[in-house]
C-alpha cells in the first residue's frame, strides 16, 4: 500500500460569519458519535480508470467555493446550550487524500482506516474525500459526518465535484494509464471490508398500519468465532454485495403497489427472522428503521441531513431451525420464504409514512436536546438513554435506500460503474443496509458493529439476504 501527498490549495479561517442554529436533529447526531462508533456515511464510487489527484483537488476547492454548505462548521450556540453552524470563506483543511492499492484486499484495508472516524465538525469542511488507486480502476470514498449530510447530500456533493473535475482537463501524467478492467471483477458474493464505529439515533415510529407489539423489540443475534471477548471490540465491518446474478433491482410482483424499497425491507425483516431462527433466538416484533427525504420540491440539491425517520414493523411467522437452515443453501432454493403478506404490509406502512408528516425525533429526544443544560451534560444524557432504555426502544435495523442514481457522478470520461453506500449504525441495533442503484443494477452494502457480528458472520448476513432477494426476483414471471 502506497500514500502519496499532493499539493493542494491554501485553506484557512476566513471573517467568522453568521451562524445558524442547529435543528435538533443535527444535534442529536454530534452526541451519537463516538470514537467507537463514528457517525458518518460513506459514499463510494468505482471507476474504470484513473483519476488526476491535482485535478480532483482543484475541483473539490472550487465546489466548497461555490456552496456555502458544504464548508459548514460547528460552533458553540447561545450559552452554550447547544451548537450552530457557520459558514467560513474559506475551508480550514484540505479534505483530501490519496492512497494506492494492489488489490482488493488492501482497498478493504484502506477504507477501513479511512471510514474508522467521522470527520471532525469544528473545522471545515465535515466531510474528507479518499481517492484510492488499483492497478487499473480506483475508487473514490466520500466520508462524511452525519449531522451535516445525508445520503442525497452526499450523492449531490459528489456529483458536483464530478462535474467541477469534467470541467478540466487533466493531463495524462496526472490520470495514468488506460480504462482499467473494474467490469471483469466479479463482486457478486459479499466481501467484508471496512472497519468504522459510527453512531445513530433512534427516532419514532409513524403511525398507521403496524402490526400490534406482540413482545419487545427483537435484536439481531450476535455471531463471534472468537468468543465472548469479541463482542467489546469497537468498529465497523462492511459487506458489499452485488445483486447475485440479476443484472437490475427486483420489481415488484404484477398488480402489487410495493416498491423496490419495500421489497428491500421485507427481504431485511424476513432475513433477520432466519438469522436469528438458526442461532436459536426467537423473533417477535421486528423493526426497520426507514429514512424519508424532507426536503421540499424544488429543493431536491439541498445539503445537509434532511431526513427523518420512521419505523416499518413486522411480526414474521415462527420459522424452525431445520427449515430456515434449508433455505439458505442458494438463492433459488430460498425462492417464496418472503411472502405476499409480509410484502403488502411493508408497503402499505411505507406509503402511509411518505403521506403523513412526522416528526424529525421523539419527543423525550427533542426535549433532552431542546434543554438549557450544557451540552457536554446533554450528550452524556442521550448516550446513556440508549446504553439503558435504547435495548428496548430501538429499532432492530435500519434500510436506508437512495433509489436508481439516473445521474450518477461522472468525472470526466469515466461514470461510475459501481456505486456503495451504507449509513451508520450504532448499537444496540447494531447493523445497518444501505442501498443504491446505478443503471438499474442494485448495490447493497451491510454495516455491522464489530461488538455484534465478526466478519465471517458479516458476509453470511449479507449472503441471507441475497437469498431472500433473490426469491423476490424468482416471484416474477419474467424471469
Amino acid at each position: 500500500m502506497t500514500s502519496r501527498a499532493v499539493a493542494g490549495p491554501a485553506v484557512g479561517r476566513g471573517p467568522r460569519p453568521s451562524a445558524r442554529a442547529f435543528t435538533v436533529l443535527d444535534e442529536l447526531n454530534c452526541y451519537f458519535d463516538s470514537p467507537a462508533e463514528p457517525n458518518n456515511v460513506q459514499l463510494e464510487a468505482w471507476l474504470p480508470g484513473h483519476l488526476s489527484p491535482r485535478t480532483l483537488r482543484a475541483a473539490v476547492a472550487a465546489a466548497l467555493a461555490a456552496g456555502p454548505d458544504a464548508r459548514a462548521r460547528r460552533t458553540a450556540g447561545p450559552r452554550r446550550a447547544g451548537y450552530a453552524w457557520e459558514f467560513p470563506a474559506a475551508a480550514d483543511v484540505d479534505p483530501v487524500s490519496v492512497t494506492g492499492w494492489r488489490d482488493e484486499a488492501e482497498l478493504d484495508a484502506a477504507r477501513a482506516r479511512f471510514l474508522a472516524t467521522a470527520p471532525e465538525l469544528d473545522r471545515s469542511p465535515a466531510f474528507r474525500l479518499l481517492l484510492a488507486q488499483g492497478p487499473s480502476w480506483d475508487s473514490l470514498i466520500l466520508n462524511a459526518h452525519h449531522a451535516a449530510f445525508d445520503g442525497r447530500s452526499c450523492v449531490r456533493l459528489l456529483r458536483l465535484i464530478a462535474d467541477l473535475y469534467g470541467r478540466a482537463q487533466p493531463t495524462e501524467a496526472d490520470t495514468g494509464t488506460g480504462t482499467g478492467d473494474l467490469d471483469r471483477i466479479d463482486v457478486a458474493a459479499p466481501r467484508s471490508g471496512p472497519r468504522d464505529q459510527p453512531r445513530r439515533a433512534r427516532r419514532p415510529s409513524s403511525r398507521g398500519t403496524s402490526p400490534r407489539p406482540a413482545r419487545k423489540t427483537t435484536r439481531i443475534a450476535s455471531q463471534h468465532a472468537a468468543g465472548r471477548a469479541a463482542r467489546m471490540l469497537p468498529g465497523y465491518g462492511l459487506s458489499l454485495l452485488e445483486w447475485p446474478g440479476v443484472p437490475a433491482a427486483p420489481r415488484p410482483p404484477g398488480g402489487s403497489r410495493a416498491t423496490v424499497n419495500d421489497l428491500l425491507i421485507a427481504a431485511l425483516i424476513e432475513t433477520i427472522a432466519r438469522w436469528n431462527s438458526t442461532r436459536t433466538r426467537s423473533s417477535g416484533r421486528i423493526r426497520i428503521s426507514m429514512p424519508i427525504d424532507t426536503r421540499r420540491p424544488g429543493n431536491a440539491d439541498e445539503l445537509g441531513n434532511l431526513s427523518r425517520l420512521c419505523t416499518i414493523t413486522a411480526v414474521p411467522k415462527p420459522v424452525s431451525p431445520r427449515a430456515a437452515d434449508s433455505q439458505t443453501v442458494g438463492p433459488r432454493t430460498a425462492a417464496g420464504f418472503v411472502t405476499a403478506s409480509l410484502i403488502a404490509s411493508v408497503a402499505c406502512q411505507t406509503a402511509q409514512a411518505k403521506a403523513e408528516p412526522g416528526p424529525l425525533v421523539g419527543p423525550v429526544q427533542a426535549a433532552t436536546a431542546r434543554t438549557r443544560l450544557p451540552a457536554p451534560v446533554k450528550r452524556i444524557l442521550v448516550r446513556l438513554a440508549l446504553r439503558s432504555v435504547g435495548r428496548l426502544r430501538c429499532d432492530t435495523s435500519l434500510l436506508s435506500n437512495l433509489g436508481n442514481i439516473t445521474d450518477p457522478p461522472r468525472f470526466g470520461e469515466l461514470p461510475p460503474v459501481r456505486m456503495w453506500f451504507s449509513p451508520s449504525a450504532h448499537m444496540p441495533r447494531g447493523l445497518s443496509v444501505g442501498a443504491v442503484s446505478v443503471g438499474g443494477r442494485l448495490q447493497v452494502c451491510f454495516r455491522y458493529r464489530k461488538a455484534l457480528l465478526d466478519d465471517a458472520a458479516g458476509r453470511a448476513f449479507a449472503a441471507e439476504y441475497a437469498a431472500a432477494l433473490s426469491a423476490l426476483a424468482d416471484r416474477e414471471p419474467d424471469r
